[in-house]
């Protein structure tokens, strides 16, 4: 996609003023803890995305990026926190300007800005996997299966998958629960059906049987089969009795014995159990606020999480990456399983005590219009109240939260108020008080209600069955997706973890060459477990160090990268994700991000100056296409061991006549200066297991060894005959000699004015000559056109070569063979 030329960061994190020249290659940047290098992956991280993983998610409190991006100093002036690159778009053969700052994080100034490129840059922005730091890297090695699936699906930008998939099986849990209520509302409608036809068994010939004795008392054919559209009272007219009686006497003496039934159950020991035993959990949940506030939440996320349908939050309207919230809330709901497998559990049990609250509204409702019909009407708001009640009760029940509702409802509903009872009762005196019906008048009433109560039936019966096919429907679906995506995926996996292994196996061949992996995904989750030495396959955390399990999860990084991107995998930020890499492996993983990604642009962060030893011997980066940070300054941001700034510094010092500071400064230089040295001219050092080693051990032995080097130059030149070389080498050796005896003159100052009290006698005319003296010294080093430290080829066996990265400087050390 792109490639960084430049970076200059303002006021930034712990930066105020930094300006690094990438010049499109690999680049390091090393320094202490502290020292300002995460603010450098900060600063491109921003740049490119508007944000800072850093500053944002899961865990991160009251960090915010507008509040806390800024430098300390200017937190109250966002926009002057800005960071300004330049980019390269190789498919575009395009070099662009980019600039943002904190007031508008989500506004990219473009330069130039043109259509194809913000496309690009667009693309960029939504891929904030390019900077890599290990906390990240090893949530893709020792996350749980469903943890590894996201992170690894989001990686991939496939968490649409996932999403679809939690989506669908949403949908189809929802429509499998939509069948519960539905499933009571047709029980109630049988039973209802059943008392008005006073058959025990529901079956269609006793449907018949029952309606076909009322038929022939008026004298009605009777019915033969009992279909979808079968009426009750198919062929009966309309009465025309003036008396016809409004209540039907023995379908409302059976509705009152009926309604007894459902209260008697509620009171009853089966039910009081239940709610005992449900109102424990529940009041268990509710003691603890934690619980209480967490199954609240649990709803509001996943309520929050479906709305999300635009780049802003739901609850808030604030600007978002559509996939970060996404993330950031199911995050969230995912620390809340817990509570929502528990809730799960409840509702199940729940679930009956709903269906009797429904079935006990349902009859009541069935008597209060009974009530109603009355010459005059009965009295019967304390059904009333009661009925509404038990809507109220199930709706709380099913609704779950507040959870102390919920315990509220559960320790009232097993008591029936006794002035219902006596309701029930008067209205059953007013309907046994009422005269018999003739025959004739009762079969009519039999079968109006009977039919009424069978399109009830019916009309239950029909949701119940649109609603179980969509339900089979969407399971299927949701069925079908997870085991065709699954399918996919482990296609997809197969070739990443072939990948991954071949990558995994360069780093480490010289003891794991048969190393394989698997990555197994179903149903939401990603298996990875890793061979260990033959002795089967483990999760990577079971059996392999630490140092292994950071190499692996770079390498399936990689892996993941470059199926992603493929060639468009120009580039990445490692943000000290080597940490704990042994020793033996770090030219092997150096080694591998050179030879299998040599179109990637990495920068790269570390702590440790022999990782950035490793990354300059395999050639990973050049000699100058690194930085490192010594000290860092609240009010000056990082500082740099560069030739420049220190020299700079040197004389700063001196100007204030500050002889102690410079020669602290100088030396600590030359012991740094002289390290990187004695490693690229392979001067040998006596051995030291702490590999702490003192100027004087380095600077000696780093001019020692290029005198020797020169001694072997001009052997080698003489062998082959080539005067003229042999006079350039004679003069350069020359020439480094009068250096190295000019810094020898007064060297001792600066022991006396570091170690000694009589610092203070020196003063600027006394010290300035040192300084200069060993400038020119160290300069003898380098090559006088890049001004590289020159180094060996090769970096073992038997020196070849001196040279520097230029290759203006190319010194042969071999003599001719006869």
């Amino acid at each position: 996609m792109i490639k960084i030329e430049s970076i200059t960061i303002e006021d930034f994190r712990g930066i105020r003023e930094l300006t690094l020249d990438f010049k499109l290659k690999n680049f390091a940047v090393c320094g202490p803890n502290g020292t300002g290098k995460s603010g450098v992956v900060d600063a491109i991280e921003f740049v490119l995305t508007g944000n800072i993983s850093r500053l944002s998610g899961e865990g991160r409190g009251e960090i915010s990026l507008k509040q806390h991006a800024p430098h300390v100093d200017k937190r109250n002036d966002p926009a002057k926190a800005r960071v300004i690159a330049r980019v390269v778009i190789p498919s575009l053969c395009k070099t662009v300007t980019i600039e943002r700052n904190v007031k508008t994080p989500g506004v990219l100034q473009v330069t130039p800005s043109e259509p194809a490129v913000l496309t690009v840059l667009h693309q960029v922005e939504t891929h904030p996997e390019i900077v890599l730091s290990r906390r990240e890297l090893i949530r893709y090695v020792l996350a749980t299966p469903g943890k590894r699936a996201e992170e690894v699906q989001a990686l991939l930008h496939l968490d649409h998958i996932e999403q679809v998939r939690s989506g669908l099986q949403k949908i189809a849990n929802s429509a499998e629960k939509q069948l519960i209520p539905l499933g009571t509302a047709v029980r109630l409608a049988v039973d209802n059906l059943s008392r008005a036809l006073m058959i025990t068994e529901f079956t269609a010939v006793r449907i018949l049987q029952a309606a076909n004795t009322q038929r022939a008392i008026l004298g009605l054919p009777a019915l033969i089969d009992f279909t979808a559209t079968t009426s009750l009272k198919d062929g009966m007219a309309t009465p025309v009795s003036a008396k016809a009686q409004p209540i039907p006497k023995t379908q409302a003496l059976a509705d009152i014995t009926a309604a007894r039934e459902a209260l008697n159950e509620i009171v009853g020991t089966g039910i009081v159990q239940r709610v005992a035993e449900v109102a424990a959990e529940v009041e268990a949940l509710a003691a603890d606020p934690a619980l209480t506030t967490g199954v609240t939440r649990e709803s509001f996320y996943s309520t929050g999480l479906s709305l999300i349908d635009s780049a802003a939050c739901p609850f808030c309207d604030n600007a978002w990456n559509v996939s970060a919230l996404r993330e950031h809330t199911q995050s969230k709901i995912n620390a809340l399983k817990a509570l929502s497998r528990k809730r799960k559990d409840i509702d199940k049990k729940i679930a009956p005590l709903i269906a009797a609250l429904r079935k006990t509204q349902a009859i009541i409702d069935t008597l209060i219009r009974y009530a109603a019909l009355a010459k005059p009407p009965l009295e019967m708001k304390v059904a009333i109240d009661y009925s509404t009640g038990c809507h109220t009760s199930s709706q709380t029940l099913a609704r779950f939260v507040p959870l102390a509702d919920t315990a509220a409802i559960l320790k009232s509903m097993t008591v029936v108020p006794p002035s219902v009872h006596d309701a029930i009762s008067d209205l059953e005196k007013m309907v046994a008080a009422l005269p018999e019906s003739n025959k004739q008048d009762a079969a009519r009433d039999f079968l109006t209600i009977a039919q009424e109560r069978l399109d009830n039936w019916r009309d239950a019966k029909r949701k119940q069955k649109a609603a179980k096919t969509q339900a089979e429907r969407a399971r299927q679906i949701s069925d079908i997706f997870a085991v065709t995506s699954d399918s996919v995926l482990a296609g997809l996996y197969s070739n990443v973890q072939k990948d991954f292994a071949t990558l995994y196996t360069f780093i480490n061949q010289s003891d794991e060459k048969d190393f394989a992996a698997k990555l197994v995904p179903s149903m939401g989750k990603l298996g990875f477990e890793v061979d260990f030495y033959g002795r089967g396959f483990f999760p990577p955390g079971a059996y392999h160090s630490e140092g292994h399990q950071d190499g692996m999860g770079l390498c399936l990084y990689l892996a993941l990268m470059r199926h992603l991107q493929g060639k468009e995998f120009t580039f990445a930020v490692l943000d000290d994700v080597l940490m704990s890499v042994d020793t033996g492996h770090r030219r092997e993983v150096c080694a591998l991000l050179k030879k299998e990604f040599p179109d990637t642009q990495f920068i790269m962060t570390t702590h440790d100056p022999i990782w950035l030893r490793h990354m300059k011997t395999v050639a990973l980066i050049g000699g100058r296409s690194a930085v490192q940070f010594r000290t860092w300054d609240v009010n000056l941001g990082p500082t740099e061991w560069d030739d420049r700034d220190v020299w700079t510094e040197l004389d700063d010092h001196l100007d204030k006549n500050e002889i102690r500071s410079a020669a602290a400064l100088l030396r600590n230089y030359l012991e740094y200066t002289a390290t990187e040295v004695c490693h690229r001219l392979r001067a040998p050092v006596q051995f030291r297991a702490d590999g702490q080693y003192q100027l004087g051990e380095l600077l000696p032995a780093s001019i020692a060894h290029l005198h020797g080097l020169y001694s072997r130059a001009k052997a080698a030149a003489n062998s082959w005959n080539n005067k003229d070389i042999l006079d350039a080498l004679v003069a350069q050796d020359s020439e480094f000699t009068k250096l190295v005896n000019a810094s020898q003159v007064e060297q001792w100052q600066v022991n006396v004015a570091i170690h000694y009290n009589t610092w203070d006698n020196l003063t600027k005319e006394d010290f300035a000559p040192v300084v200069k003296s060993l400038q020119a010294m160290l300069a003898g080093f380098t090559c006088p056109e890049c001004g590289e430290v020159l180094y060996v080829s090769p970096e073992r066996e038997t020196a070849e070569s001196l040279r520097c990265d230029c290759g203006k400087t190319n010194i042969n050390l071999r003599k001719k063979t006869v």
